[in-house]
């Protein structure tokens, strides 16, 4: 009888470490942290600029929006209307648990000198919206669909709108792109965004844990669909980027480890849009913005530029 037990635990001890570890990578991947994290002391090389741009855009004042979701929560962001008026707007999706205003924060200047609105939510479970799961896009496309629905309504449809993402942010306005977007929405700033969630999620087991994807990503698949209500591979942006008819330019840096550089190329080859391809050899993630600062304004100015005009053409 006792070895019976013995062997019965024996048997059981991997099970028991796989639904462990399922359930801390669903906490850690996908689970809000609780409380109010505090700002990092440092940010680098980057610091002393990251810190400026969010220095200066709260100085500003922005107005603060809250709508209600799909699914019920109060999801929240900021406006900040340009120096002078134009009819174009911004709408900036930050990334993967980024808080403070980081994400934009070498460009909020230089976009509203150029005459640009900005509108900045906060994305759900993060900063000042509601949540308690990470949907890494799935769920957070339709949140963006609803800011950017809010931005024709209230701006008008004869204002150019324009939807910017960094890591998650990237991705979640991409998946976007497969839903009924207002017609003046013009373009797409894609700045190094991942495919799926599961592809994501199986790099970061590779890259930072060393583990294999099975069995844990099964698990951990099922335990998402469960307490967070979406799937790993429920949407892919490649499928949506075949059917996509809004101009996109895509970003990436070069030393990006966190997204790799591929899939960015997979998005951009899969694309059946008018597309551009931005590369910054010594970028890191999310980091291109702040590493080659030129080349990114000109770039992002131009191509919203050159769409601009088209819709503009378009409505008269």
């Amino acid at each position: 009888m006792r070895k019976s037990r013995i062997y019965a635990a024996a048997a059981a001890a991997p099970f028991a470490a796989i639904a462990g570890a399922s359930a801390f990578f669903l906490y850690y991947s996908v689970v809000r942290f609780p409380g109010k994290r505090k700002m990092k002391k440092s940010y680098g090389e980057y610091d002393s600029l990251i810190r400026e741009g969010i220095r200066w855009f709260r100085d500003q004042r922005p107005e603060q929006i809250i709508l209600t979701s799909y699914d019920g929560l109060r999801l929240s962001a900021f406006y900040l209307p340009a120096s002078r008026p134009g009819k174009k707007l911004m709408i900036l999706m930050h990334g993967y648990r980024a808080e403070f205003f980081t994400d934009f924060s070498n460009l909020y200047r230089y976009y509203h000198e150029q005459g640009y609105d900005l509108l900045v939510p906060h994305q759900r479970s993060h900063g000042t919206s509601e949540g308690r799961y990470i949907c890494f896009g799935v769920k957070e496309r339709y949140d963006c669909k609803m800011w950017a629905d809010y931005a024709a309504a209230r701006f008008g449809t004869d204002c150019s709108i324009y939807l910017a993402g960094i890591s998650m942010g990237c991705s979640t306005v991409l998946m976007a792109a497969g839903l009924k977007l207002p017609p003046n929405v013009c373009g797409i700033l894609a700045d190094c965004g991942f495919t799926c969630p599961e592809d994501i999620f199986r790099h970061v087991l590779k890259r930072d844990y060393h583990l294999p994807a099975f069995p844990l990503i099964p698990m951990t698949r099922l335990l998402t669909r469960w307490r967070a209500g979406f799937g790993y591979r429920q949407v892919d942006t490649r499928r949506v980027l075949e059917k996509c008819r809004i101009p996109v330019l895509f970003i990436h840096g070069g030393r990006d480890t966190f997204v790799p550089l591929q899939m960015t190329l997979d998005n951009y080859e899969a694309c059946s849009a008018p597309k551009e391809l931005l590369i910054i050899p010594e970028a890191a993630h999310a980091s291109s913005s702040l590493a080659d600062p030129e080349r990114y304004r000109e770039t992002t100015l131009r191509f919203m530029q050159k769409y601009e005009k088209k819709t503009a053409s378009g409505n008269k």
